[in-house]
């Protein structure tokens, strides 16, 4: 079984209504607060409490601060949040949602990375609610999180800079290959804040998935809009599939002046630092010239370290990318005893039972170069183990 948070945010989202969603959902209050205490940061204080919104218990977590200065840029932020001491989950979940951020910003007002600052967004108040929401999210520990299209809201919001359009630049740009709508509401329903965590976070977007529902939570936003709740509800069940989807990144770049040992050296690089997988692709040029296709397969927070691999590497100019939904079978791992040694097994289930297993490679590899045999007979030897491995389970049931 895999254990799914759906977050629905019909209403829009803000960081405050992350955190009560979560503690509704049944996330101690302390987890949060522990998490913030080993910050650098002082002259804040965090509430909790039951409001009603139209007709719908909610939590309201709120985060009061002293009023604060100029805002903070990416150096600031991370030290505050490297000089803590978070588990390394929770810092690095919460460096990526402030680096999506700022890169949000600095896109919008064309201005480098290093010299944007952050102030609504990068007050005390919000790495707080950066930091308790990660905190929460990995005490609550889902398998998968998957989010409904996100709600903007429409009209003006007035910031730091002027009066802008909902949803706010740096909101939109977060919003980029997201599902989004805005809801046929008036005012800013989709804070900066809220954008950056639920981009971040999601495995995946579109409606609730088939589950077993376990329990619900409904965070309520500061403020009250008429005719529609103003609070964010999150759903916890359980997958009784085997299967189980997600959303990851495609990157590619194409060229048609790689040498083809640098191809193989990045696919090894890229693959060492994480990439799902590495593919290249015979590809017609402009001008007639032959080239190759480089294809990536990543996960959302894997995507920065490999496209900067990828562009280092190849010396491209460029490069594409895409989000796209996969599936894939639950996997298991066993091992069998063969006359070539232990040997690996990686089995992937559908419905609960072994729809293909094979041999891992390396394993067969090795054993197959230290005894001298072809590796198609080390793999054979290993799945016939295996076969009758599971012969005699059946057997004894």
């Amino acid at each position: 079984m895999k254990k799914i948070l759906y977050v629905d945010a019909f209403a829009g989202a803000s960081g405050d209504m992350i955190l009560g969603a979560l503690v509704d959902l049944g996330v101690p209050l302390k987890i949060i607060r522990d998490a913030v205490e080993t910050l650098p940061v002082e002259g804040w204080r965090l509430s909790s409490r039951r409001v009603d919104r139209y007709g719908i218990a909610a939590r309201l977590v709120r985060v009061g601060t002293a009023p604060e200065g100029p805002g903070r840029g990416w150096k600031a932020i991370s030290r505050i949040l490297r000089s803590g001491s978070l588990p390394g989950p929770v810092r690095d979940r919460a460096l990526r949602i402030f680096r999506r951020l700022l890169e949000a910003e600095a896109r919008v007002h064309g201005r480098p990375f290093e010299k944007v600052h952050l102030h609504e967004a990068g007050a005390v108040d919000a790495i707080i609610d950066v930091v308790g929401a990660c905190a929460a999210l990995q005490h609550l520990a889902p398998d998968i999180i998957l989010v409904s299209p996100l709600v903007t809201g429409g009209g003006t919001v007035r910031c730091q800079h002027g009066e802008y359009p909902v949803p706010a630049p740096a909101t939109a740009c977060l919003l980029e290959g997201v599902p989004a709508t805005s809801g046929g509401l008036e005012g800013e329903r989709l804070t900066p804040t809220g954008a950056a965590i639920l981009t971040t976070v999601a495995d995946g977007w579109g409606p609730m998935p088939a589950m077993v529902l376990r329990k619900s939570g409904y965070g309520s936003g500061t403020r009250e809009f008429p005719g529609r709740p103003n609070v964010l509800r999150m759903m916890l069940g359980e997958s009784r599939s085997p299967e189980t989807g997600g959303e990851v990144v495609v990157v590619e770049c194409a060229m048609d002046d790689a040498v083809p040992q640098v191809i193989a050296h990045t696919a090894a690089r890229l693959l060492d630092q994480g990439a799902l997988d590495v593919w290249t692709t015979p590809v017609q040029m402009k001008k007639g010239r032959a080239g190759l296709k480089l294809t990536v397969l990543a996960r959302e927070d894997q995507f920065h370290d490999l496209a900067g691999i990828l562009l280092e590497e190849t010396g491209s100019l460029g490069l594409r990318y895409r989000r796209e939904n996969r599936l894939e079978l639950d996997r298991k791992s066993s091992a069998v005893k063969t006359a070539y040694g232990t040997i690996r097994i990686k089995t992937g289930l559908l419905a609960g039972k072994p729809a293909r297993s094979w041999p891992e490679y390396e394993d067969c590899a090795e054993a197959a170069r230290s005894r001298n045999v072809p590796l198609r007979e080390v793999q054979d030897a290993a799945l016939a183990a295996w076969r009758k491995k599971q012969e005699t389970k059946r057997r004894g049931k």
